[in-house]
């Protein structure tokens, strides 16, 4: 726990305008012509001393906050850090505005938001800020989903919904539902256990939005609403000189492998001039050879050379990051997603046009039998070989253990095909694909570490449900991060067989032959159809 101590803010009744605190946010390469403020005048101001009055809950040493409540709320003079999970203020902000009642859609109150008119150069703005919320933990899941804003067009045009500028995060939302200690948790602090200087109950690490906008005038709308109610109060700290365009931190997409490790530039693409250099990962400062933890237990470490090397906890899992880019002048964050691919075990059984033949002798042009085109050509194969120790291990279905079927050995990732009627009560859907890893009961279902495992990837025209020592599971499916995972030859090979894959968005090839679940509605399926067994 940390003890109190209040960040200095000089709100709007103290004698902050609007323009200051257009002033404060936007930087090099755009000039503010206007701004006005709407909301309380104690819920926006500017912010001071964040560094060291509040390190980890504000994006920088200085900025603007905009809250649904007292802005000084944010932290507390005295005692303890995070005095209350439920600090909230009625404020005489904006109740149902139109504009955030269509992009939250629901009933919004409290809002807060600052206007600005500027000129850009260049055609890509971005934006750091962090989000803070007494939402947190509890209401993560519910319709109290407290709503950052911000909408950009052209200059003098009233705004509508469609303005808005997402996340590139999760489902685009900057609120609790996206990122919180279950989604997108290396994004997310919790501060429950008073860990950080802020009366919030979460908050965010430094998210960065990317804002397209016009070389000339433009106006934007950046502001902050409580969702379904006016309680439970939620602030939005934007860094100082943050919103530019001389800088621009491109994210990265790529894959790892179970087990393994990967060394990717990120810096290779960011847009800038001047020399570029991490200066922080996942808003922490780095050691060059020191690894640095993240939540969902992956570790990322920076080399002598700016690179840096993201290796494996052993679980296959999706998952994200950040950078912080500076070229000595400015910086900029970006986000690095990381995704996973299921593969089959070498020995592996398939069903074919000419019987059961091992996976690792299969040959393209081979026929397939699919469970829903009958036989299918198979385009390419390909294959990896890592550790099966931990949890780099395969997973053990043993034989009949959904339906008549051999034992079989798959990646953990590997989705393989349910078909009952819980499925069908539960889900709606008669058939469903779920990850091994999900369907582990320790018994009939068991990971099996010892020694190395050769995973081999099949791939067809589109996805497929084939057949596996007998049981139904999935061929290889590209997702927009999972080619950029293989070898420079690799990549050819697929782009050369898949013309139409488009290797930097995933998009080109057929969406999930099933639908697959998530790992909450596994479990949830998997208890259910204990019990009625």
């Amino acid at each position: 726990m940390v003890a109190a101590s209040e960040i200095p803010i000089q709100t709007v009744r103290e004698g902050t305008t609007a323009l200051d605190m257009a002033n404060a946010i936007f930087g090099d390469g755009v000039t503010v012509l206007s701004a006005s403020y709407t909301g309380d005048i104690d819920s926006a101001g500017i912010f001071s001393d964040g560094d060291n009055t509040s390190p980890f809950a504000t994006p920088s040493d200085t900025g603007v906050i905009l809250s649904t409540g007292n802005a000084e709320s944010f932290t507390n003079s005295n005692g303890q850090s995070n005095q209350s999970n439920n600090t909230s203020t009625n404020t005489s902000g904006p109740n149902n505005d139109a504009l955030f009642n269509a992009s939250a859609g629901r009933n919004t109150f409290d809002a807060a938001y600052l206007d600005v008119d500027f000129t850009a150069v260049g055609n890509v703005m971005t934006m750091q800020f962090v989000f803070a919320s007494e939402e947190y933990p509890e209401f993560v899941n519910s319709i109290y989903q407290d709503f950052v804003g911000v909408w950009i067009n052209g200059s003098g045009v009233p705004f509508t919904a469609s303005d808005q500028v997402e996340l590139s995060i999760g489902d685009g939302d900057t609120d609790p539902g996206n990122i919180n200690n279950a989604d997108n948790q290396n994004l997310y602090l919790d501060n429950t256990s008073d860990a950080y200087n802020t009366e919030m109950d979460g908050v965010t690490i430094t998210l960065k939005l990317t804002i397209p906008v016009s070389p000339g005038s433009n106006s934007i709308r950046i502001g902050i609403a409580d969702v379904g109610d006016n309680s439970y109060d939620s602030s939005l700290l934007i860094a100082g000189d943050s919103a530019q365009t001389a800088l621009v931190a491109v994210d990265d997409e790529t894959n790892l492998f179970q087990g393994g490790s990967k060394t990717i530039d990120i810096l290779g693409n960011d847009v800038g001039s001047g020399s570029l250099s991490i200066s922080k990962l996942n808003d922490e400062v780095p050691t060059i050879g020191v690894p640095i933890p993240l939540n969902t237990g992956q570790t990322i470490t920076l080399n002598a050379d700016g690179t840096i090397t993201v290796t494996s906890d052993g679980d296959l899992e999706n998952f994200n990051f950040t950078y912080e880019v500076s070229d000595g002048t400015n910086d900029d964050v970006g986000f690095v997603k990381v995704t996973t691919v299921p593969c089959f075990v070498e020995g592996t059984l398939i069903e074919t046009a000419f019987g059961p033949q091992r996976v690792e002798s299969l040959q393209p042009d081979d026929l397939i039998k699919t469970r829903d085109h009958g036989y299918q050509p198979l385009r390419w194969i390909g294959m990896r070989e890592v550790p099966a120790e931990g949890k780099f291990a395969p997973i053990r279905v043993s034989k009949n253990t959904f339906g008549s079927h051999d034992t079989l050995l798959v990646s953990p990732e590997h989705r393989i095909l349910i078909e009952d009627a819980m499925a069908e009560l539960l889900f709606g859907e008669a058939e469903v694909l779920v990850a091994a890893k999900n369907l582990v009961n320790d018994t009939t279902v068991r990971p099996v570490p010892g020694g190395m495992v050769t995973y081999i990837h099949l791939m067809f025209d589109e996805h497929q449900v084939i057949y596996s020592q007998g049981l139904a599971t999935e061929s290889f499916l590209p997702g927009p991060q999972t080619t950029c995972s293989f070898e420079e030859d690799t990549i050819r090979e697929i782009s050369t067989l898949f013309p139409e894959l488009d290797l930097e968005s995933g998009s080109g090839y057929s969406q999930s032959a099933r639908r697959t679940l998530r790992r909450y509605e596994a479990d949830l399926w998997r208890a259910k159809a204990q019990r009625a067994a």
